[in-house]
């Protein structure tokens, strides 16, 4: 995916938009694996003030970052935090 369509960056463009700066004061993730090395599954939670924002699972890290940060954009999206469509 390319700039404005990556999940991660539209997320940090929007989170930057509501906080400015202090964006990393207030958003933080968690990222975790489980299972064999041959096997493992990936684990993604966006944290907003200390709150859990979105969650997503996936075969690999950078996967599961994606899909926790899709789903954030769409929850801000549907919270009406957005000047998106």
């Amino acid at each position: 995916m390319s700039g404005d369509n990556h999940p991660r960056m539209r997320l940090n463009n929007e989170f930057q938009r509501i906080y400015g700066s202090s964006a990393p004061n207030h958003v933080r993730w968690e990222v975790y694996s489980e299972g064999p090395p041959n096997a493992s599954t990936w684990h993604a939670t966006i944290f907003v003030d200390d709150q859990n924002y979105s969650y997503a699972s996936a075969p690999t890290r950078g996967a599961a970052r994606d899909a926790a940060a899709q789903q954030a954009c769409e929850r801000l999206r549907r919270d009406g935090s957005t000047g998106s469509n």
